[in-house]
Order: structure tokens, then C-alpha cells, then sequence
């Protein structure tokens, strides 16, 4: 009788110890499936913010597009102000005649960069993080490129575009969306378009 219970005493303890590490080999399990859930995550939304933030700043150079292409024969004052910080908030009302449509499509431009539209009082240019560049590569031609920089929240490759940088500290954070635009001179078209007057002899 005291050889069973002894035999039964120890079968029990060695199914209790089993049954021990197999819980502990579980929770070692599930911790690392749950690590993996996280980082899985923490990568999706990293990605949905990259997503957000180009998407905003195609908006951004469409928005500026349509402004030159609607302010032709000033098309040239744009690309004066080459780098278009983002940072401070300025009053844009004043500005009426043609030679100064420009400056007021740069300072609202500014504040679209700021994010001043946004719900956040004050901007959040902090958050956001954009910078506007126009340039005319060839004086001579009617053609202007828009650029969009703004800073991303995972490293990359720098782009070779100079437009902001070292604005963002790490150039590999640095995201850049471009696009070149003509502005036709339709002045120019026109007069080289119109018949030349006939002279009329006796």
C-alpha cells in the first residue's frame, strides 16, 4: 500500500511540474506573438502618418499650380521667394492689384503650410513640418518647379533636391514631392499670332 501511494504521490508531483512549464512555455509564446503585434502596429501607423503626409503636401503643390496658372503675367514674381518656411502666420488682406496677387498667393500659400486652416489654434507647422520651394531653372523659360519638403517619421535615403535642407535635422527624414509647371505666355502667342495690318495704296 505504501509503495502505491508513494508511486501516486510522485506521478502527481512530475504531472504538476509538466503541467508548470508548459504554462511558462505558453507565456513565452504569447509574449513574443504580442511584441510582434506591437511592432506590426507601431510600423502600420508610421506608415498611414507617411501616407497623410504626402497626400497633404500633393495638395499643397496643386494648390500652388493653380495659383500661377491663374496669375500668368506674374508667374515670374513666384520663384523669387525660393524657400517658404511654413513658420510664422501672416495677415494676407491688402493685396489687390495684379503686381501683388503674387505676394498675397505666398503669404496664404504660407499659412496652408502652417497648417493655420487646420482645427489646432495657431497651426501646427511643429507637427506638420512643411516647406515650399519655386524655382525657374532656365530664366529664359516659362517653366517653374514646385516643390513640397516636409520631414518624415522614418529614415530614408536623402534626396538630392536642396530645397530645406537641413531643416529637419536628419536629411534622411527629409521627403520631397516636385512638380514642374508651364506657364504659357499667351501675350506673346497672341501677338505673334495676329495678321500683320494691310496698307492700303492709292
Amino acid at each position: 500500500m505504501k509503495s502505491r501511494k508513494s508511486a501516486c504521490r510522485a506521478s502527481r508531483r512530475r504531472s504538476a511540474g509538466f503541467s508548470l512549464i508548459e504554462i511558462l512555455i505558453t507565456l513565452l509564446i504569447s509574449a513574443f506573438g504580442l511584441l510582434a503585434l506591437v511592432g506590426f502596429v507601431i510600423k502600420s501607423t508610421t506608415l498611414t502618418a507617411d501616407t497623410t503626409q504626402r497626400a497633404r503636401a500633393a495638395i499643397l503643390l496643386s494648390d500652388m499650380s493653380t495659383r500661377m496658372a491663374s496669375n500668368k503675367s506674374q508667374a515670374a514674381v513666384y520663384a523669387n521667394a525660393t524657400t517658404v518656411h511654413g513658420t510664422v502666420i501672416r495677415e494676407c488682406s491688402g493685396f489687390t492689384t495684379p503686381a501683388t496677387i503674387a505676394a498675397r498667393n505666398m503669404c496664404e500659400w504660407n499659412n496652408l503650410l502652417v497648417g493655420s486652416n487646420d482645427a489646432q489654434a495657431g497651426g501646427n507647422a511643429s507637427q506638420l513640418g512643411y516647406r515650399g520651394c519655386i524655382t525657374q531653372p532656365i530664366s529664359a523659360e516659362p517653366n517653374y518647379v514646385i516643390t513640397i519638403v516636409w520631414g518624415a517619421l522614418t529614415p530614408g535615403v536623402p534626396p538630392a533636391d536642396t530645397c530645406a535642407q537641413n531643416a529637419f535635422g536628419d536629411e534622411g527624414l527629409r521627403r520631397v514631392l516636385r512638380a514642374e509647371v508651364r506657364i504659357a505666355n499667351l501675350t506673346a502667342v497672341a501677338a505673334a499670332s495676329a495678321p500683320a495690318s494691310a496698307v492700303l495704296t492709292p
